[in-house]
């Protein structure tokens, strides 16, 4: 069987995790497939179980792909498949599957090693449940959006991450591989600019295998960029208590309709003279900043340090992410809870406009200095309630 430049870049990872994210046609499934028939084949009383959300799906995917596999390379004896989902090997190494749409399949599993398939479809605790007793952890996935592997697994000292592309697989079809370029012409014109928000975001996904937008996001007009320094920019403040105290900066290019914003600040359980510590620190001297008007306290005891802050004037959500979505937003690439909250904000009632207001502090930020720049005044003029 012809190896591939994905079997070759996840067969050089060490550790006892291997994430694999990858998109569409990587190859990513029949790849480690093909380490664990070898691994099971060369070495004696290999305990390994494959692992994916539904028994009935694996049958269709992953099992076919194993038979392919054995058959392929002369290992498949028919008496040594039980059920369609337990292979043993002659050096008695075997591989079971199991679907995890049972309750409490898996629990004290031990085991010498454990892929788990679409690991984004199943939750953190079965995860743990199937992994704290084997001796090498495999997951693999499309990226459609951030899930606990971001930050449960990746970053685990233990666990190295790979992202593969179709472009990782040279056995990949003409067809398949015309069909995931299609995403890209259909998304982006010949300059590289987004012009229709979901083929872009599929080849994203499926043909970059980085992290995708959730369905139904209420900004979806956004990428990254770093910050335009020519442009005056002004600073959007939400406060919070067991949230965290949140602070954007902002500038606004109105020729080019293009907002630009950069994470300044996202802390929990900060005191006034914290923040107020830390607004010095990170907001230049005179610059303004539009604050959530609902902590009018806290905006006067900061105002009394002579920082230059005001309250947001009341204006409804949906006017000013009716306003933002008329804009590009340009997004500093390290302001990694701004992105997440733009991956986390969707509509909780699309027909009746209502997003859900949640872990979205640093958008509520951006939308009481956006209104307030745009709005051509220097006072009070939107002022924000919240749903």
């Amino acid at each position: 069987m012809k190896v591939t430049t994905a079997i070759r870049k996840i067969s050089s990872l060490k550790k006892r995790i291997w994430a694999v994210q990858g998109g569409q046609g990587a190859g990513k499934t029949y790849s480690i497939l093909q380490l664990i028939i070898n691994h099971c084949s060369s070495n004696e009383g290999k305990e390994v179980f494959i692992a994916s959300a539904e028994l009935s799906k694996m049958r269709l995917t992953v099992i076919r792909d194993f038979k392919k596999i054995m058959v392929d390379t002369g290992l498949f004896e028919r008496s040594n498949w039980k059920d369609g989902t337990y292979y043993e090997f002659k050096n008695g190494s075997f591989i079971k599957f199991i679907g995890l749409d049972k309750v409490d399949i898996g629990k004290g599993l031990r085991s010498d090693l454990i892929f788990i398939n679409e690991a984004n479809k199943i939750n953190f605790e079965t995860y743990r449940e199937l992994t704290s007793r084997a001796k090498r952890v495999i997951i693999d996935y499309n990226p459609n959006r951030k899930f606990w592997a971001h930050e449960e697994v990746i970053p685990r000292p233990d666990c190295e991450f790979i992202n593969l592309t179709f472009n990782d697989n040279e056995c990949l079809g003409e067809e398949e591989r015309y069909e995931i370029l299609r995403y890209k012409e259909l998304g982006f014109d010949e300059n590289g600019v987004e012009i229709n928000s979901y083929w872009a975001n599929k080849w994203r996904v499926y043909g970059l295998g980085e992290i995708g937008r959730v369905e139904g996001c209420v900004f979806q007009n956004w990428s990254l960029g770093t910050f335009e320094e020519t442009l005056s920019d002004g600073y959007g403040m939400d406060f919070g208590s067991r949230d965290p105290d949140s602070i954007v900066r902002v500038g606004v290019d109105e020729k080019r309709k293009k907002i630009y914003v950069s994470e300044i600040l996202y802390k929990n359980n900060l005191g006034t003279s914290e923040l107020i510590k830390l607004v010095k620190l990170k907001v230049p001297t005179g610059k303004l900043i539009v604050a959530d008007s609902a902590a009018k306290r806290t905006i006067d005891d900061i105002k009394r340090t002579g920082i230059n802050i005001i309250a947001a004037v009341k204006n409804k959500i949906t006017e000013d992410i009716k306003l933002i979505n008329g804009y590009e937003l340009i997004i500093d690439p390290n302001s990694n809870n701004l992105i997440d909250e733009l991956n986390g904000y969707i509509w909780l009632d699309r027909n009746g406009e209502i997003p859900i207001d949640k872990d979205n502090h640093l958008l509520d930020a951006m939308r009481y200095i956006v209104a307030h720049i745009t709005s051509g005044k220097k006072k009070n003029t939107h002022r924000l309630v919240k749903l």
